[in-house]
């Protein structure tokens, strides 16, 4: 294992089902060591769902309740949500404000984010435009502007003082440096991601890994894929950055 002695880990991602997919497996196996994490999801996933007859607002409430729900199992301290739509997520100044809140409020030893490059030989929803864009604004917020006095002066009006982050861990497969064995946890996670009814359906009194949805096989394919890299059944990928 590579968890040092984190006490507070911020995981800051894109949408609802971001972090349980790319490493709900990790969280579980912080929050049981002790960990404080709390969670960051950058939009409300208000575009997204299958009924095209619900409102937007509808949409994004029952998708912030399949959150906390999912964020619970794994035993997540809390869950912030910065309120941008999906679809229209850029790196912009705001956005990167909005994450250096986050970071000088929770003060983490450690952020798992996204990667912000790319990734040609993975499944396609893994290199989403907006995880790429949260990858890049998280990376940026990070070194080095919540460290940086002067950067964004109303944060510390709001008495948030600037902050240095130790470690980041980004969940991808490419030049992955950091494996996790999450077979320990592996059904924790999968009643994590289950939480997410509104996006994957409703599965109930079925063994994790029978799902034969596309979403359900390619995240059962990366962890096993993962897991053949340290001689584990499943694990999880991270390039791991050192500040």
């Amino acid at each position: 294992m590579y968890f040092k002695d984190f006490e507070r880990v911020l995981a800051v991602y894109a949408h609802p089902d971001d972090a349980e997919y790319l490493f709900g497996g990790t969280v579980a196996l912080l929050t049981g060591r002790g960990a404080e994490v709390t969670y960051v999801c950058c939009t409300d996933g208000r575009k997204s769902g299958p009924d095209p007859d619900m409102t937007e607002d509808d949409v994004a409430e029952m998708r912030a309740e399949e959150q906390r729900a999912a964020a619970k199992v794994l035993g997540v301290k809390d869950v912030t949500f910065l309120g941008y739509p999906n679809g229209s997520l850029e790196v912009t100044p705001e956005l990167r404000r909005d994450i250096v809140r986050q970071i000088r409020c929770h003060r983490p030893q450690l952020i798992l984010t996204l990667d912000p490059r790319r990734a040609l030989d993975s499944p396609v929803e893994i290199s989403h435009r907006e995880h790429m864009n949260v990858g890049e604004a998280t990376l940026v917020a990070a070194f080095p502007e919540a460290g940086t006095p002067r950067m964004y002066p109303e944060l510390a009006d709001e008495g948030l003082a600037p902050h240095r982050v130790d470690d980041i861990w980004i969940a991808t497969a490419q030049d992955a440096n950091r494996y996790i064995d999450t077979t320990g946890v592996v059904e924790q996670k999968v009643r994590a991601f289950q939480c997410h009814v509104s996006q994957y359906g409703e599965r109930p009194g079925r063994p994790a890994w029978t799902f034969d949805s596309s979403s359900w096989s390619s995240m059962q394919k990366t962890m096993r894929t993962a897991g053949e890299m340290i001689g584990a059944e499943f694990a999880e990928s991270f390039r791991a950055v050192t500040i």
